[in-house]
């Protein structure tokens, strides 16, 4: 392992929270390392001298201080007409739903049939030679002339 690496691992190592594999490779390169030795010894004795210290038991008025620094203030929620945000949102969505299905209905049921159709007979036009086929459809009120 390389130093900068250790460095990563000094502090786990002193409290001897490494893993077997990380704590081998930490003490082969502590073997061969001056300076991470050094560091070592350093990162111990600040170790040491924090758990011999008395414990620290701040005021309230220190943790108001700390809480104040920590804590983000809140964003004001604007409301309308005394309700909140979502609930006129939601509200303004139905009304808009109702609408918009009772658009739709009106167009739909308001088709009306189509206008009564009107039949127009024109004359046949006599082509000599023509190799059409005209067919002739007699109304149902003469068929029952005959």
């Amino acid at each position: 392992m390389k130093c900068s690496q250790i460095k990563n691992h000094i502090i786990d190592y002193a409290l001897n929270e490494l893993d077997p594999e990380h704590q081998i490779k930490v003490n082969e390169h502590l073997a061969m390392c001056s300076g991470c030795r050094d560091e070592l010894r350093r990162t111990e004795a600040v170790i040491d001298g924090l758990r011999g210290a008395t414990r620290f038991e701040p005021t309230p008025a220190v943790y108001g201080k700390i809480t104040e620094q920590i804590t983000v203030p809140r964003p004001k929620r604007t409301r309308f007409l005394g309700m909140p945000r979502s609930l006129v949102y939601a509200f303004a969505a139905f009304i808009l739903g109702v609408v918009i299905t009772r658009s739709v209905d009106n167009i739909v049921l308001n088709i009306r049939a189509p206008a009564s159709s009107e039949v127009r007979q024109e004359p046949s036009q006599k082509v000599p030679f023509s190799d059409t086929v005209e067919f002739y459809s007699v109304p149902a009120k003469n068929l029952a002339r005959i």
